[in-house]
């Protein structure tokens, strides 16, 4: 081999070490590079996770959040009537409103508490001092059956829950015996209401509903048009007091009347907290009756008082 086939050999030798290294040094650089890449991938994902787990975290507790405020809205009672919002918005009603439909009768108590049902009209025909009277309303359907729903108890203990001079119904009988007084010139109200109820016919429980005792709320011996002494005691008490005449009710072994509170009237009275309540009667007919008139063995027999 001639000097210069051995400067060929070395010249190929210095260039195949030189690629080589070169080839080596790329290598390391590709492969540092390679993994500082992956390094920022992983980064990345681990970043992008993290921000991941947390907006989950926050979503739920968004979510739970407002399920909360949704499960508290639902179970909300705004007017204390003792419906929830839920059940409210299920029965069309107003969570605001005790009263949604104007009946007289709060939503959890209705029959038909965003409205419906239908109304009675009632005319009750009367006579005060030998002349014709009429006394026309509507009772709505709910509060009949509201009232006739109650439970009901022996006497006496729970029965002064019967008078109900604050009733709508019972306004408008005042209102209209009130007129009655006014057109007629007598100042006599009470007289004017005793005339107004004894109107209705007297009727006992046992024929009623079979009960031995079975004691109505006024509007339903009003629909019913019938009762029997404790019955229109209850009705003549309501209206008188809602006329502003101070009443008891008077509960004998076998009979129920009224009393009225009166400084200028005579005849039978019971001393009741430092007060004179004259007897009234309640059954019978129109004109036959005053305050202070008792009869029978009632003169002589001491009630319960109401």
């Amino acid at each position: 081999m001639n000097k210069f086939h051995i400067f060929i050999v070395i010249v190929l030798l210095f260039v195949f070490v030189v690629f080589g290294y070169y080839i080596y040094s790329y290598n390391q650089d590709f492969q540092q590079d390679l993994a500082e890449y992956q390094s920022n991938i992983q980064s990345a994902k681990n970043k992008q996770a993290s921000i991941d787990k947390q907006f989950e975290q926050t979503q739920q507790q968004k979510e739970k959040s407002l399920e909360q405020q949704e499960s508290s809205q639902k179970l909300k009672d705004e007017d204390g009537d003792g419906l929830t919002y839920e059940q409210e918005v299920r029965l069309g009603t107003n969570d605001n409103e005790r009263d949604t439909d104007g009946d007289g009768i709060d939503d959890n108590e209705d029959n038909h508490p965003a409205g419906g049902g239908q109304t009675y009209t009632i005319t009750v025909y009367w006579t005060h001092g030998g002349l014709p009277h009429s006394t026309q309303f509507g009772i709505a359907e709910d509060k009949y059956l509201h009232y006739k729903s109650q439970p009901r108890s022996s006497c006496c203990d729970d029965w002064a829950k019967f008078v109900t001079p604050d009733d709508p119904t019972i306004q408008t009988i005042a209102q209209d015996v009130a007129d009655v007084s006014i057109i007629r010139g007598d100042t006599n109200k009470a007289q004017i209401a005793i005339n107004f109820v004894e109107s209705m016919i007297y009727e006992k429980d046992i024929e009623y509903i079979s009960e031995l005792e079975w004691p109505k709320y006024p509007i339903e011996t009003i629909i019913d048009q019938r009762g029997d002494c404790e019955d229109t005691s209850f009705l003549m008490a309501s209206i008188l007091e809602a006329l502003d005449y101070d009443t008891i009710i008077l509960i004998y072994s076998d009979h129920a009347a009224v009393g009225v509170w009166c400084d200028s009237c005579s005849g039978t009275y019971y001393n009741y907290n430092g007060k004179k309540y004259f007897f009234l009667e309640t059954t019978g007919y129109a004109d036959n009756w005053e305050i202070g008139k008792i009869w029978g063995k009632y003169e002589t027999e001491l009630p319960i008082i109401i």
